[in-house]
């Protein structure tokens, strides 16, 4: 997933992650399991809805075969639930260095469906289906080109006192083949015209508003391509109704970025 869940796609197993909200639900007991020890039957919960809205602030350091320089960005995000089904919207507003030219634009828009399939007191499954619309200049660094389409899948749980989670996903670009003769592409989030994408994750808490923990994802091109892996230390402080992640990360492989910070807030309503 590109921007959702890695920024939106880094919010995927950030903020707004469909895994992690869904981990959380299932952790503060509002599931829809059923008491079987009861002598009657347990109400249905009724379906409720939930609105979570964000931002995020990126930097980082980035040098690949052809380009070097460096970006910053803003990245607004929201999220829907309504029991088990949600979607989400994000884009990114990026001030970017490419090789000594300063430019200002758009990444491309991520919209997201997501649906838990399994939800129990201790972990859970979905599905979703993040696409991404070409709104980002190409030319300059900022977009694909073209749409992408991404569907996958995550899973999340707790054991022994760690709370993990994992997403598997499928990207394939609709077209505009050409676009991908720069290697890493877009500069400031870089993928490949059809891959496989990974992602996993674990924290511990600190307490009972701090958690913090490690998260490693990728890419995996089917055919030509770049391989890329990034990871990343991980804090996340929950105060009310809002929550808010700080994180370090490093490219590994695949010409990704150097380095490159997020720091990331969101409310829930």
């Amino acid at each position: 997933m590109k921007v959702f869940l890695r920024i939106a796609v880094a919010f995927a197993l950030g903020v707004f992650g469909p895994g992690k909200a869904r981990a959380e639900h299932a952790h503060g007991g509002g599931g829809h399991h059923h008491c079987h020890s009861c002598e009657m039957p347990e109400a249905a919960e009724p379906v409720t809805s939930t609105f979570r809205a964000g931002v995020g602030l990126v930097a980082a350091r980035y040098d690949t075969q052809i380009y070097g320089g460096d970006y910053q960005g803003v990245v607004p995000a929201a999220s829907w639930m309504r029991g088990r089904l949600g979607a989400s919207a994000a884009i990114g507003l990026y001030r970017l260095v490419e090789n000594g030219a300063r430019r200002y634009g758009v990444s491309d828009v991520v919209l997201s469906g997501q649906a838990t399939l399994v939800e129990r007191p201790r972990g859970a499954f979905g599905v979703a289906l993040p696409l991404s619309l070409p709104t980002g200049n190409h030319a300059t660094g900022f977009g694909m080109g073209h749409v992408m389409v991404m569907p996958g899948a995550w899973a999340s749980g707790q054991f022994a006192g760690l709370q993990v989670g994992a997403s598997l996903g499928y990207s394939r670009a609709l077209g505009g083949a050409e676009h991908h003769d720069h290697g890493s592409w877009p500069l400031v989030d870089p993928m490949n015209q059809q891959e496989l994408t990974w992602s996993a994750s674990a924290y511990v808490p600190l307490g009972n508003v701090i958690r913090t923990g490690l998260r490693m994802s990728g890419g995996v091109p089917l055919g030509e391509g770049r391989e890329r892996v990034t990871g990343g230390v991980r804090a996340i402080w929950t105060e009310g109704r809002v929550e808010t992640g700080f994180e370090i990360q490093a490219g590994f492989a695949g010409d990704p970025f150097i380095l490159r910070g997020l720091v990331e807030s969101a409310v829930q309503f």
